[in-house]
């Protein structure tokens, strides 16, 4: 009853009705947003401690909860002043105005909260038994915050009495427009969304397209940006990447290893049979090779060779280990090949001289006779 009888008293003086009174409302709410803000998140984060997700939730929805906690002490302030009065045409453009915030503020932080990684992460998909990729993510984040803000637009138009309906068909027709005008722009994305949909990549994947190799550094609606072995960023369009086949290094299992080794004519069938042996017990006994798929074999009685094939694979897919593998298995055979003094062969062709009664020479060639 008495800070009833108080704020009588001081609104019958009417500089206090008019400004002291709405303006301390307004600065109450305003110095205290923080304190409210806190106040909402705190009983959350302490039943879910040890999680991110309350962390995040609080991050994504504080800014726009201060605004809102401000914009509702202006519109208290205006509610409890006589200089505005509540039947005229200005209050009800206050009350447009505050209704159209109570919609687009809870809006902005909805789409802060879909770029949040470990909220969907851990608390959404989780639950829903579906997981999301690293280049998947930011693709569906844009295209949901851009649907929460469209939607929220929406509504606002309606609350200032504009046709929904003829809004939308203007934006048909005019979508229609855009997509004549922009055909190469649609492909790319729905380019982008074959590439993500598909997911033949993700990003930190190293992967080769035609005649250019790198490591993806980013995906979006438009293109791919590939970082070469030079340290050059390359960005290729999603519809090249989406009509033509893309070799994706990093998702293999192991590493191909494949050469021939040609011996002299000559090396007897105990010393390649010998070379052949101790070749497969080499491969088998080194620890980087996997064991599954080993062979060597004598493949080929060639124009200048006696070919042996090897043929096996490494368990790193890591370049620079796959080339010290495939080092020390070349040092090996040539090894092997010294102790059992088989020779490497080069290409050689004979040449056959005969003698007629004549006493003339006559030289064999592959493109005919010479004297």
């Amino acid at each position: 009853m008495a800070l009833l009888n108080f704020t009588q008293e001081w609104t019958q003086v009417g500089w206090a009705a008019n400004f002291a009174v709405p303006l301390a409302a307004f600065l109450l709410l305003f110095f205290l947003r923080g304190i409210i803000v806190r106040g909402i998140f705190r009983p959350v984060c302490r039943l879910n401690a040890g999680k991110k997700w309350p962390t995040e939730l609080e991050r994504s929805f504080q800014r726009p909860l201060r605004v809102l906690i401000s914009v509702c002490g202006l519109y208290a302030a205006l509610w409890i002043s006589p200089a505005v009065p509540q039947s005229g045409p200005i209050w009800a453009i206050v009350v447009k105005c505050f209704r159209s915030l109570l919609i687009l503020l809870p809006a902005w932080g909805f789409s802060r909260l879909c770029g949040s990684r470990e909220l969907a992460g851990d608390l959404l998909l989780k639950k829903l038994d579906f997981s999301i990729d690293d280049a998947l993510f930011p693709f569906l984040s844009k295209i949901v915050r851009f649907l929460v803000l469209c939607l929220a637009l929406l509504i606002v138009a309606q609350e200032w009495d504009y046709s929904i309906s003829g809004l939308l068909a203007g934006l048909g027709l005019g979508g229609l427009a855009f997509a004549l005008a922009a055909q190469d722009m649609l492909s790319n994305l729905f380019g982008g969304m074959v590439i993500f949909l598909d997911r033949p990549f993700s990003i930190g994947d190293w992967i080769r397209t035609d005649d250019i190799e790198g490591t993806v550094e980013d995906l979006n609606f438009r293109s791919v940006k590939l970082r070469t072995f030079s340290q050059a960023v390359v960005t290729i369009p999603n519809s090249k990447l989406v009509d033509r086949p893309v070799i994706n290094y990093s998702r293999m299992g192991k590493r191909k290893i494949s050469f021939t080794v040609g011996l002299k004519y000559g090396t007897t069938e105990r010393q390649i049979r010998t070379c052949a042996d101790r070749i497969r017990a080499m491969l088998r006994a080194n620890a980087e090779v996997d064991p599954e798929t080993i062979i060597v074999t004598f493949s080929n009685i060639g124009a200048s060779s006696l070919d042996l094939m090897l043929y096996f694979f490494t368990k790193t897919t890591d370049w620079q280990k796959h080339l010290k593998v495939r080092e020390g298995v070349y040092y090996g055979v040539l090894q092997i090949l010294e102790e059992e003094k088989a020779e490497i062969a080069f290409p050689t062709r004979a040449i056959q001289v005969e003698r007629d009664n004549s006493g003339e020479g006559h030289n064999d060639l592959s493109n005919g006779t010479g004297t």
